[in-house]
Order: structure tokens, then sequence, then C-alpha cells
């Protein structure tokens, strides 16, 4: 029937956008269905709380694979941090801004009236939720393709903003391309209790002052001085 060929159209639509056609239509349907669409109806259909559950452990084994591979001298610690700044809301919530993916989403009128259409948690979760029913649909492969082109951006930022070098290792690297001398760091001042310590250090070029920091570790207040002396160098040059 018509409502039948409707539903095709969107789904086709929705597969277009993903880069994806799925052999179970039902799949993608299901992951497209908030919880507020079947409310008091349980008869009514599937929603995407499950699939969301699958599409998380997915990425979060493909993102952390990427990583692993790309960053073989990473601790496990930054290794965390790096794969959380990719897998999360945020993340998720701008693959879905992408996809469109607010007007696709099937809800129940309340939600709709209250933005649900707009809500960050909605949409991520709805990701997810693909990413589950890509994964089911089609294998790891399919999914990897997914997560490869959608979450390509983010990865590179998140990449990009890792590599950036620090403070005190530009400075270093400055002083040594234009051989102008010796670069220290000397403490000028330490305050504070035990717990709650403060530094003062100073970037010293050829027994010159050339940036201070302070902070609440040496290495910060270093940074921080280092940061100070880049400025000042910036200006001169």
């Amino acid at each position: 029937g018509y409502s039948m060929q409707k539903e095709n159209e969107f789904l086709n639509n929705i597969e277009n956008r993903i880069g994806y056609s799925f052999r179970d239509k039902g799949v993608l349907l299901t992951a497209l269905t908030h919880s507020s669409y079947v409310k008091g109806d349980s008869n009514k259909c599937e929603y995407n709380e499950r699939l969301e559950f699958l599409g998380d452990a997915v990425l979060g084994l493909i993102i952390g694979e990427k990583i692993f591979r790309a960053l073989s001298g990473m601790n496990e610690g930054n290794m965390t941090r790096l794969r959380a700044s990719i897998v999360n809301a945020n993340a998720l919530y701008e693959v879905a801004i992408n996809l469109k993916l607010g007007e696709a989403i099937r809800m129940g009128l309340g939600e709709i009236r209250s933005g649900g259409r707009e809500k960050k948690s909605i949409l991520a979760d709805c990701v997810e939720a693909i990413i589950g029913a890509v994964y089911l649909d089609g294998g790891m492969s399919c999914a990897v393709d997914f997560i490869d082109i959608q979450f390509a951006d983010i990865i590179e930022k998140a990449m990009t903003h890792l590599s950036e070098k620090d403070p005190k290792t530009k400075l270093q690297e400055y002083v040594q391309s234009k051989h102008i001398g010796e670069l220290k760091y000397e403490m000028v001042s330490e305050s504070g209790l035990a717990h709650a310590k403060e530094y003062c250090i100073a970037a010293v070029l050829n027994g010159e002052v050339i940036g201070t920091g302070i902070g609440s570790s040496k290495q910060e207040a270093s940074q921080q001085a280092a940061d100070c002396a880049l400025d000042k160098i910036k200006e001169k040059v």
C-alpha cells in the first residue's frame, strides 16, 4: 500500500545518507525509533536502546583499534583520554546533524513537542544505534566504513590537537634553530602549603629572563613561562 511505499522511500533516503544499504530494513527502522514512539504500546515495534548498547561497544572498539595502531608509543591512560575525545555525545551529535537524523527519528508526539528533534542526547543515541544496526546487518567491515567516513573530521581534529607541541618544546626548538644561546628554567619563588603550592618559574636565555610563569606544579609553571617567552619572541620577530 501507499504507506509501505512511503516508508521505503523514507528508508532509502536515510540509507543514501548513511552510505549503506540494509539487507534487513527492519533493523534500520528500529535504529531510528525512539522509546517515546512505542510508549504504552509494546506490540507496536522495537525501539533503539538495545542497538545503541551494541553500537556503543562497536564504536569504542573501532576507534580504540585505530588509536592502538596509529600511536604505538602511547600509554593506556592517554589512549583512553584520546578515545573519549572522539567517542562522546558532542561528536555523535555532530554526526547526527550531518546525517540530518533529527527529522528522521520516529518519536512520540509529546517528545516532538518538547523539542525532541533537536535534543543532543536523542540524536547522539540514534547514531550509536545506527552503528549497531550496520554492524548487525553487514558485519564489522561495514561498521568500519561508516565510522571511517562519518568520524573522519572528528578523528583528525583529535589527532591534530594531540600532535600540537607543548610550549617548552616549541621554545627549545626555536632557540636551537636560531642558535641564540642557552635556555634554562629557574625557580623564582615557591609559596603556599604542601597541598596547595604555587611555583613561579622563569625562562632564562643567556642570563636574561624572557618569560615567567606561575603554576601549581613546576611543570605547569615552566610551560607557562615558555608560553610567555614565545609571545615575547614573536613580537620581536
